[in-house]
C-alpha cells in the first residue's frame, strides 16, 4: 500500500496514535506481509482444537472458569487432551481481529438515489462489513481472561478512506483502547449442565460446545441491536414501497387504514413475515462479521471456530436459574399473546439498549419511531444542516451534491409517514405487548471463539503431504512471527 494519504487536508489536524515500534511492526506485517485474499480462501478452514483444549476424553473436568460444573464428555475416537497450557491472543492479535470483524475504514458511498431511499441510511460511517440502512447496529462484545469487553469505536470517522498507507496502521491499536469497554472481569457463566437421570448430557449451549469460552481463547461475540433495523425498515417501507404491515389473524392493517390509497400505502405485509426480514438483514452483519474474523484469523495463522449452536437467549441472560450469561435484562410476557414465545430482550442499561416498546428508553411508540428517524437528521448527522457528517469527514459527497441533497424534500421523511409508523407500533404493542412482537430486538446467535491452534491435534488425527494440510505455514510460523522472543510450543519446525 502506498505510504500517501488519501485526503490529507481532511487528516492534518487528527493527532497520530502512539504505538511502539514492535507495534507498528506488528500491524504492518498484518497489512502488507500476510497472504492475498484468494490464497486466504484456498486454506481456510474451521480449526477448532485450541491449546487447552480438549476433545472426548471420557474424564470429568470442572468448568471452575464459567459454571463451576462438573462435566464428563464421553471417550471417543478421537480423544485428545491438549499439553499445552492456553496462552491468551496479544492486544495487536485482539485488535486487528477487533478491527476486521466491524472496525471503521472510513465513509460509505451512499450511492442510494435520492428519489430511491437515500433517507433510509442511518448512517454514512463505514465500517469493513455493510448493513442494510448501514445502521452501526452490530456491536462486537469480546469475551477472555480478562472478562468481557465491548468493542464500539463509534461512528465518527477522520476521512472517507481511513487508513491508506503504514501512517494510519496505529489507528487500528487506537480504535482498540479508545473504543473498548469492559463490562464484566470474568468471564460469563453460560454453562453446561447435565439432566439428573438419563444418558445424555443435556447442554444449553448445543452438543459441540464443550471448548466454548475456555481459559485462552477470545471469543467474538456480535451483539445486534435488531429493533433500530425495525424501526427503520417500517419507516423506509412506508415512504418508499408502500408496503403497510397487517395483521396475520385478520388480514387487516396495523392501524394505517387512513394511509391505504394510492400513492401511500398499497400492499399488505404481514407481521411475521416482516419482524423475520429484519431478522434475517441483521443475521447477514453477523455473518459478515464472522467471515471478516475468519479471513484475519487465517491471515494471522490463528484458529477461528464459528459457533452458533447455541440458545444466544441463554447468552445474553434470559434464564438466570440455568446460567447468568451476559447479564441483559428481558420483558416479561403474557403468554397468551406471545404467539412465537419469544424471549424479548431490553437490553443492558448503558451498554445496549435496543429500539423496544415498552421499555425504560423507549416508553411509547412515538419515542421509539422519532429516535430512529432523528439518527439522521439530529445534530451532526448526515442529513443534518447543524454540524452535519458529510463536512467533517470531508465525503463522500461533493459540497455541491450534499447541498442539493440537503435541498431535495426527498431527503427528508415525511410527517405522514412517521405519523403511520406510530399508529403500526401502537396496534401492535396492544395486541402482543411490545414491539417487535415476534422476534428479539437484540440477538446474538453467530459468533467465533479464537484460539492459538494446538498442532499436536491435527498432526496425530489429519492427512496431509508430509504436514497435516490443517497447517498452514501462518499457523506453523505463528508463535515466531507475532510472538517473538516468547517460546514457541513447536519451535516452528516440521
Amino acid at each position: 500500500m502506498a505510504d500517501i494519504s488519501y485526503r490529507p487536508d481532511y487528516q492534518s489536524t487528527a493527532q497520530v496514535p502512539s504505538v511502539s515500534e514492535a507495534e507498528q511492526a506488528a500491524l504492518a506485517r498484518a497489512f502488507e506481509s500476510t497472504p492475498s485474499l484468494f490464497r486466504l480462501l484456498s486454506t481456510l478452514r474451521t480449526r477448532r482444537m485450541g491449546l487447552g483444549y480438549r476433545s472426548e476424553t471420557g474424564e470429568s473436568e470442572t468448568f471452575s472458569w464459567s459454571s463451576n460444573q462438573t462435566v464428563t464428555q464421553p471417550e471417543g475416537p478421537l480423544a485428545f487432551s491438549s499439553a499445552v497450557e492456553p496462552i491468551p491472543l496479544s492486544e495487536v492479535e485482539q485488535a486487528l481481529i477487533a478491527w476486521a470483524a466491524l472496525g471503521p475504514n472510513g465513509a460509505v458511498l451512499a450511492d442510494v438515489p435520492v428519489q430511491g431511499g437515500l433517507s433510509g441510511l442511518i448512517s454514512w460511517a463505514g465500517r469493513t462489513i455493510p448493513g442494510s440502512s448501514n445502521d452501526l447496529s452490530v456491536d462486537l462484545f469480546i469475551v477472555d481472561d480478562g472478562g468481557v469487553w465491548l468493542y464500539r469505536p463509534g461512528p465518527e470517522r477522520l476521512a472517507p478512506v481511513e487508513i491508506s498507507g503504514p501512517q494510519d496502521y496505529a489507528k487500528v491499536l487506537d480504535w482498540f483502547r479508545s473504543g473498548r469497554r469492559q463490562i464484566s472481569a470474568t468471564r460469563p457463566d453460560v454453562g453446561w449442565f447435565s439432566a439428573p437421570e438419563g444418558t445424555h448430557n443435556v447442554n444449553a449451549m448445543g452438543p459441540g460446545q464443550y471448548n466454548l469460552n475456555r481459559p485462552g481463547s477470545s471469543w467474538f461475540l456480535p451483539v445486534g441491536d435488531v429493533g433500530v433495523e425495525w424501526f427503520n425498515l417500517l419507516l423506509s417501507s412506508y415512504e418508499w414501497s408502500g408496503f403497510y404491515l397487517m395483521d396475520p389473524d385478520t388480514d387487516k392493517p396495523c392501524g394505517v387504514d387512513e394511509w391505504i390509497r394510492p400513492g401511500f400505502l398499497e400492499v399488505g405485509f404481514p407481521v411475521p413475515v416482516f419482524d423475520e426480514l429484519a431478522l434475517m438483514l441483521h443475521s447477514s452483519q453477523a455473518a459478515c462479521a464472522v467471515q471478516n474474523i475468519r479471513l484475519a484469523c487465517e491471515a494471522l495463522g490463528l484458529g477461528a471456530w464459528p459457533v452458533g449452536s447455541y440458545a444466544d437467549d441463554m447468552v445474553l441472560g434470559a434464564y438466570p436459574d440455568i446460567s447468568t450469561g451476559l447479564g441483559f435484562s428481558f420483558l416479561e410476557r403474557d403468554p397468551d399473546t406471545n404467539p412465537s414465545k419469544t424471549a424479548t430482550c431490553l437490553g443492558l442499561p448503558g451498554v445496549k439498549e435496543p429500539v423496544v416498546v415498552p421499555s425504560p428508553q423507549f416508553p411509547t411508540a412515538r419515542s421509539a419511531v422519532e429516535y430512529v428517524r432523528d439518527l439522521r437528521y439530529g445534530c451532526g448527522g448526515q442529513l443534518s444542516r447543524d454540524g452535519n457528517w458529510d463536512e467533517r469527514v470531508g465525503g463522500p459527497f461533493t459540497s455541491e451534491a450534499m447541498q442539493s441533497i440537503l435541498e431535495h424534500p426527498k431527503a427528508h421523511i415525511p410527517d405522514w409517514a412517521v405519523d403511520a409508523a406510530v399508529a403500526t407500533v401502537e396496534y401492535i404493542v396492544a395486541k402482543y405487548g411490545c414491539c417487535p412482537a415476534y422476534v428479539s430486538p437484540v440477538r446474538a446467535k453467530f459468533s467465533a471463539q479464537v484460539h492459538h491452534v494446538d498442532q499436536d491435534y491435527y498432526r496425530r488425527f489429519q492427512t496431509g503431504n508430509g504436514e497435516p494440510y490443517a497447517i498452514t505455514p501462518a499457523i506453523r510460523e505463528h508463535f515466531a512471527t507475532w510472538h517473538p522472543g516468547e517460546p514457541d510450543p513447536w519451535g516452528g519446525a516440521l
